[in-house]
C-alpha cells in the first residue's frame, strides 16, 4: 500500500482573477491543470507549498480553494514569501489548512514549516527559533514514524546565482535537527519555479513546478523559462510506501497555447 500526495506550488494568483503574472492567467492556467488532475486516479492528500497567491487578499485565496475543489484528498497550505499568512488564516474557515503536524495514514507524517521569518526584501526567509525548536521537540515524538518535510523555500542551492541567493537563510541550523533523525525520508520544497531532485541533509529534496510560470536554471538573473516543454505549467506527485520509500512524480500541463496566453 503507498499514499498518494499531489503538490502544488506557486500559483501566484493576482488580486483580481484574469490579472497577468508574469505574462500569463495564473487563475486560468491553475484550472486548465486541474481539469487534467481529476482525470487521474485519487490523490489522498492535497499540498500547497507556498507563493498560492501574488500578496493579494483573502478572496484571492477563496478563488484558490475554489478552482482545486474538485480535486480529491485533504488539503494542506503554507506560507510563501509572496503570502500573508493572517490573510491565509482568514480564508481558512475550518482552521485545519494550516496544520503543521498531519498524520497522513499509514506510518507516515507529514510536517509543514514556516520558512517565511526573517524576510530579506528580496524573496529569502528563514526558519524561526521558535520553528526550529518545535521541529526538534516534534521529531523525537516520530521516531516509529516516516516523515515527510515540506517548507516553500529550498534548502540548498541550485547554481542560479539569483535564487541561490534568497534560497531558505538558515539552512545548517535545519541541517544539524535533520543529521541525527533517520525518520525523515524526504523534504519537499517549492519557491524555485523548477522541477528539481536535489539532496540535502543526506535526503532527497524535490522542488515542485509553478502552476503558472518557471524560472530559467543557471541563470545570474531572474529569466523566465522558453523552453516549450519546461516552461509548461506543472505539478508533483509523490507515493509514499510503507517502509519509508518515496517516489516522486512530475507532470505536466499538456494544452493548447490559448490557455498559456494571458
Amino acid at each position: 500500500m503507498s499514499l498518494r500526495i499531489l503538490q502544488l506550488s506557486d500559483c501566484h494568483l493576482p488580486e483580481q482573477a484574469g490579472e497577468p503574472f508574469r505574462g500569463r492567467d495564473a487563475d486560468r492556467t491553475l484550472a486548465a491543470l486541474v481539469a487534467q488532475l481529476v482525470e487521474l486516479p485519487a490523490f489522498d492528500h492535497l499540498l500547497l507549498t507556498g507563493d498560492l497567491t501574488h500578496h493579494a487578499g483573502v478572496e484571492a485565496y477563496r478563488r484558490l480553494l475554489s478552482i482545486i475543489a474538485p480535486l480529491t484528498g485533504t488539503r494542506h497550505w503554507l506560507p510563501g514569501n509572496h503570502d500573508v499568512h493572517s490573510t491565509m488564516q482568514a480564508a481558512d474557515a475550518e482552521g485545519t489548512l494550516g496544520r503543521k503536524q498531519v498524520d497522513l495514514g499509514g506510518d507516515w507524517t507529514l510536517l509543514q514549516l514556516d520558512s517565511t521569518a526573517s524576510p530579506d526584501g528580496r524573496g529569502g526567509g528563514s526558519l524561526a527559533a521558535a520553528e526550529l525548536d518545535w521541529l526538534q521537540r516534534t521529531l523525537v515524538t516520530l521516531r516509529e514514524r516516516h516523515v515527510l518535510l515540506a517548507l516553500h523555500h529550498n534548502p540548498v542551492a541550485t547554481g542560479s546565482r539569483w535564487q541561490d541567493a534568497i534560497r531558505l537563510g538558515n539552512p545548517d541550523a535545519l541541517r544539524r535537527i535533520l543529521e541525527p533523525a533517520p525518520q525523515v525520508k524526504g523534504l519537499v520544497c517549492g519557491h524555485l519555479h523548477q522541477a528539481l531532485a536535489l539532496e540535502y541533509a543526506g535526503r532527497p529534496v524535490w522542488s515542485a513546478p509553478s502552476t503558472v510560470v518557471q524560472f530559467a536554471l543557471g541563470r545570474d538573473v531572474l529569466a523566465l523559462e522558453t523552453d516549450p516543454v519546461l516552461s509548461t505549467p506543472g505539478c508533483r506527485w509523490y507515493a509514499l510506501h510503507d517502509d519509508g520509500r518515496i517516489e516522486a512524480h512530475l507532470l505536466r500541463l499538456s494544452t493548447c497555447e490559448e490557455v498559456l496566453s494571458a
